[in-house]
């Protein structure tokens, strides 16, 4: 299924969205042919790994452990770890990097580091620049413009606080991705979701065997059927 990614206003980031290659999916498995069309040659570049969000997970673990993934296919893989006091660090990683990859997790958890570290100015500025943006399930919540429609897939974080107050994304692209429809573990509150927000073609579902692919101005949902699409 294609897409045009119009905001259908004033777009904060206008002057970079056709420089855009975003690759917003449930789950990575499976997905790496399809990531390599987006990016030919990935395996040339400096990857910003970026593990945050799954602090916050049960399953956090065996999403960190992708860096290895990563590696084996001879990217050059740099874990940036928000949390780290060194802001410095942080954001120097960050600049250099040439694509980045952002695991999955609590979303709010993510994007209050994000925030708070000084990174989600960077990467909107590396992405518009053209560097490409891989989120994995709460990475690729956070790329839309606000977060809180994800608020019955994912808790929000004491440090996030309970305010009423909307919670802004990376705003990468104007599309909302829900991820896990239909997966076994996560799939009750996607539906939740896709039913609240029905009407609204920004919500785009996907199962864990899809992804929404950005190049410029267009985006496509990409199905792979490598997973079992019930996982998770």
């Amino acid at each position: 299924m294609a897409y045009a990614d119009d905001w259908g206003g004033a777009d904060p980031h206008a002057h970079g969205r056709a420089r855009r290659r975003l690759f917003l999916m449930s789950s990575l498995v499976g997905m790496t042919p399809a990531i390599r069309r987006l990016i030919p040659d990935l395996g040339c570049r400096r990857m910003a790994f970026i593990p945050t969000a799954s602090y916050a997970a049960d399953y956090g673990a065996a999403n960190r452990l992708m860096h290895w993934w990563w590696r084996a296919l001879g990217v050059d893989v740099h874990v940036v770890d928000l949390t780290d006091a060194r802001r410095w660090r942080i954001h120097d990683e960050l600049r250099r990097a040439d694509v980045f990859y952002v695991c999955g997790g609590n979303t709010f958890y993510l994007m209050h580091c994000l925030q708070s570290s000084g990174a989600a100015g960077i990467i909107r500025e590396r992405v518009a620049q053209g560097v490409p943006y891989l989120g994995e399930s709460a990475g690729a919540v956070a790329a839309a413009p606000s977060i809180d429609y994800i608020a019955p897939m994912d808790e929000r974080p004491a440090m996030v606080g309970k305010s009423a107050a909307p919670v802004p994304g990376l705003a990468l692209s104007a599309y909302r991705v829900v991820p896990h429809v239909h997966g076994l573990a996560l799939g009750r509150a996607a539906a939740h979701i896709v039913r609240a927000h029905a009407a609204d073609p920004r919500f785009v579902p996907l199962r864990n065997d899809q992804a929404l692919v950005v190049a410029g101005t267009q985006a496509r949902v990409f199905t792979t059927r490598a997973v079992l699409p019930l996982a998770m």
